[in-house]
């Protein structure tokens, strides 16, 4: 039964992710058009966080070994998630935070996948040193976005205003953000710890 649930969880998610980017990066009608459009949005960890995710349920569900993409893309939408609830939510207000895409990019996704990986999906155990790969999708955005601002500066580049701050501040907050995704991996992790004993195998992706 939970493995049923868990499928249909991920078909959920893999349509609703796709379906909103298609959405709003085409501006058709449906699950609400509120947001970038165009493929200028692919730069947003939002919506990268909600395809990456979307991408693994698919292949999740149709059988593909994704253990490990599995817990990194649960990380990053977690990230997405508590981002959207602890600090978007109260300087840019929960209704605009919610509303439209917003709603299912933000809270419906991240929710289904959070569900799925800690009550549902319970095939695979994680090891300590494995919620480090976790953090590799945060880490790589990280280096795309200061890439895009020392390439063709901060003007229109930086998208959460981390410039401002200049390179010092902006270094503290990017190991900040990198400290919360792993600490996100970790808590996911707590309930799919791999028992000591089987700590030396090393399982498939």
């Amino acid at each position: 039964m939970r493995e049923k649930v868990s499928k249909v969880m991920n078909l959920l998610i893999g349509i609703i992710a796709v379906a909103v980017w298609l959405t709003v990066t085409f501006g058709l009608e449906g699950l609400g058009t509120k947001g970038p459009g165009g493929f200028g949005n692919l730069r947003y960890f939002t919506v990268l966080s909600n395809l990456f995710q979307a991408v693994v349920s698919l292949a999740y569900l149709f059988g593909g070994k994704v253990r490990l993409w599995k817990y990194a893309s649960t990380t990053a939408i977690a990230f997405t998630f508590c981002i959207a609830l602890f600090f978007l939510g109260p300087t840019r207000g929960y209704a605009s935070v919610y509303s439209g895409a917003n709603f299912w990019s933000h809270l419906v996704v991240p929710v289904l996948a959070m569900a799925d990986f800690l009550f549902f999906d319970r095939k695979g155990t994680y090891t300590l040193s494995e919620s480090l790969f976790a953090v590799i999708p945060m880490l790589l955005y990280g280096l795309f976005y200061a890439g895009t601002i020392l390439i063709g500066g901060a003007e229109g580049n930086d998208l959460y205003g981390f410039a401002r701050f200049g390179p010092g501040a902006s270094a503290v907050i990017a190991i900040a953000l990198l400290a919360v995704n792993w600490g996100l991996a970790v808590l996911l992790r707590l309930p799919r710890r791999r028992p000591k004993e089987d700590g030396k195998r090393k399982p498939a992706l």
